[in-house]
């Protein structure tokens, strides 16, 4: 009987080891119900959002590139994970391994005209088609956004 204790035991702190180790992934985002973190608008546009999950597991939720990396130089928050989506697939992407292409024809609901890429290959072919600066994520961390939004 003692034996199968310890062996439950052991099953227990194996599974939450496990579950601890986790890697952050992306929630989901609720169009017309939920608000940029900091901004305030309504999220519309779901393959312009952006998301960071902080080290405690809580999500922040920005409608615009733009708006995220803002927030994060404004707050320095501790982050387990940041996504946004690329500009092409439209799929989650890691914020931290990205390539940014900005331009004003870039339409974003900010206006900052932000696209991501997963390649630096892809934001090369970007630039090389409609113009623009490429950044990398540390890059992007460093401009000043606030006074390159277009038209806001």
């Amino acid at each position: 009987m003692k034996c199968r204790w310890w062996v439950l035991l052991l099953a227990v702190m194996i599974s939450s080891t496990a579950c601890s180790n986790k890697t952050a992934a992306p929630v989901e985002i609720k169009a017309n119900e939920e608000d940029c973190d900091a901004c305030h608008m309504g999220i519309e546009d779901l393959h312009s959002a952006a998301q960071i999950i902080l080290e405690d597991g809580e999500p922040k939720l920005f409608d615009d590139i733009g708006c995220m990396v803002v927030y994060m130089q404004e707050h320095q928050p501790k982050y387990e994970a940041a996504f946004i989506h690329d500009f092409d697939s439209k799929e989650w992407i890691s914020f931290d391994n990205s390539t940014f292409v900005q331009n004003q024809n870039i339409h974003s609901p900010m206006n900052y005209g932000i696209a991501a890429y997963e390649t630096e290959q892809q934001a090369s072919d970007m630039q090389k088609e409609q113009g623009g600066e490429i950044y990398s994520s540390k890059e992007l961390l460093e401009k000043d956004l606030k006074g390159t939004k277009h038209g806001h």
